[in-house]
């Protein structure tokens, strides 16, 4: 009895983590305040230290059709990022602390080279102020590229969903702006704020066989000049992009017991249930 009480207050907990959101839900918000975000202030519009991913493990009938071997990875994987996110309450999860769980995971191996990658859009040019800091179409097309080629990843790019136009945007707004009638002869200003923090758990399915984690962080900047209805300046985004993948550690789990494995074969199935 005691047992079965324990294993029902670790479903609900690791449901708890399950349902925070995925990472198309925190992005979308992201883009929405950092839109009306104050640069001045040193809050990131939106940070997220773990969101989850799913993948088709949602998908009715198909966990049922996977390898053992991922099941008990993702049984294993979400108990110990659950006792991470319990250990933090409610502060901020390092980065450096999801990769070392990660890491540390007897049942998991590190799978492929990790990626570390940062870049930057720029823009500088004179050009008539904008009033209502609209992108120019130009923009939206290269910041499209820029990000592309920073992510390189179409599974992340599927995930994160970022909307090119809201982020072109940001952008545009990342300038001085005219805010009153003194301001509309002359103003000189470098800005930078960070606009979005978000770490990603992307759990394996039978196409893509192993975990993923993922950080992107995205920084507004700009230095600005304007004199009179002139503006020259240099402005645009940062761009920082992590990645690490982990598969099952065969020689680990092969060794595990039959009693051991069937319960974490059906602990993953009941969380996608």
């Amino acid at each position: 009895m005691a047992a079965s009480i324990a294993a029902g207050v670790a479903m609900a907990t690791a449901n708890e983590f399950l349902g925070r959101f995925e990472p198309s839900e925190v992005i979308s918000m992201a883009m929405k305040n950092a839109t009306v975000f104050n640069s001045s202030s040193t809050v990131i519009p939106f940070h997220c230290d773990l969101a989850p991913s799913y993948g088709k493990l949602k998908e009715k009938g198909y966990m049922k059709e996977m390898d053992d071997e991922l099941k008990v990875i993702i049984a294993g994987t979400t108990r110990s990022m659950t006792k991470l996110v319990e250990q933090a309450k409610g502060n901020n999860i390092e980065w450096g602390d999801v990769v070392a769980t990660m890491s540390q995971n007897p049942l998991l191996e590190p799978y492929d080279d990790q990626i570390e990658k940062s870049d930057k859009y720029i823009k500088t040019e004179s050009a008539a102020f904008k009033f209502d800091g609209s992108p120019d179409e130009t923009i939206v097309r290269e910041v499209k590229t820029w990000f592309l080629n920073l992510i390189s990843d179409e599974d992340i790019l599927h995930d994160t969903r970022i909307d090119i136009d809201v982020l072109a945007k940001i952008v545009a707004e990342s300038g001085a702006r005219v805010t009153d009638f003194e301001t509309l002869f002359y103003k000189k200003a470098t800005q930078e704020s960070k606009v979005l923090d978000i770490g990603v758990l992307r759990y394996p399915d039978i196409d893509h066989p192993f975990f993923k984690v993922y950080r992107i962080q995205l920084t507004a900047w700009s230095t600005c000049e304007r004199i009179l209805f002139q503006q020259s300046d240099t402005h645009g985004i940062t761009g920082e992009f992590s990645c690490r993948k982990y598969k099952p550690r065969a020689s680990v789990i092969q060794k595990l017991s039959e009693k051991v494995t069937q319960k974490a074969v059906q602990e993953a199935e009941d969380l996608f249930s």
